[in-house]
């Protein structure tokens, strides 16, 4: 009769819970990684804006799965070196695959209530890695060597283009009044 009893009671255990619940997490440790190390990071939650966690890579960070009762949780990872351009990137819970095991073994309760309402139906990837891209330099614009005489100013001596640009102006001004 103790055999049947504790069957039975391990029967309804199985039943009364979920799969996901009972083999995952709601909750992930997230590795977040950037290549040059040492940049600012700060994790936003995309639904409602939140700051979620931040500080400077490489970083572990905890992080929920589950935004609400069938609502996989999605964030936004930005980060910022200087001398390097800024970058974000998201981080999106996706369906855990024990959440099907509820098929087999969790039943209804498992699929509908249990799994939805804990968040295990929900997993998060463990790493999150960004390669930063370097800025380009700024260099102040270089100023001239020399001064660049306007188009009615005169040429400074020992200039030898000026006379022959001058003698073409003139005859391309007498061509034009020879061909009238």
């Amino acid at each position: 009769m103790k055999t049947i009893m504790g069957a039975a009671a391990l029967t309804a255990m199985i039943h009364l819970s979920g799969c996901a619940s009972i083999l995952s997490d709601s909750s992930y440790p997230v590795s977040i990684q950037s290549s040059p190390e040492r940049a600012e990071y700060v994790v936003t939650d995309t639904r409602n804006g939140n700051r979620v966690a931040a500080g400077t890579t490489p970083d572990t960070v905890t992080l929920r799965a589950k935004h609400g009762f069938f609502s996989s949780a999605r964030y936004q990872v930005s980060f910022e070196k200087e001398g390097y351009k800024s970058a974000t990137r998201p981080l999106d819970a996706d369906m855990d695959g024990w959440y099907f095991g509820n098929i087999l073994i969790g039943g209804l309760l498992g699929i509908l209530i249990i799994d939805p309402a804990t968040g295990a139906m929900w997993k998060l990837d463990e790493n999150l890695q960004v390669g930063l891209d370097a800025a380009p330099a700024v260099r102040p614009p270089l100023a001239p060597t020399e001064a660049v005489p306007a188009e009615n100013e005169a040429l400074p001596a020992g200039d030898e283009g000026a006379p022959r640009q001058q003698a073409d102006t003139l005859s391309l001004n007498e061509r034009s009044a020879t061909a009238r």
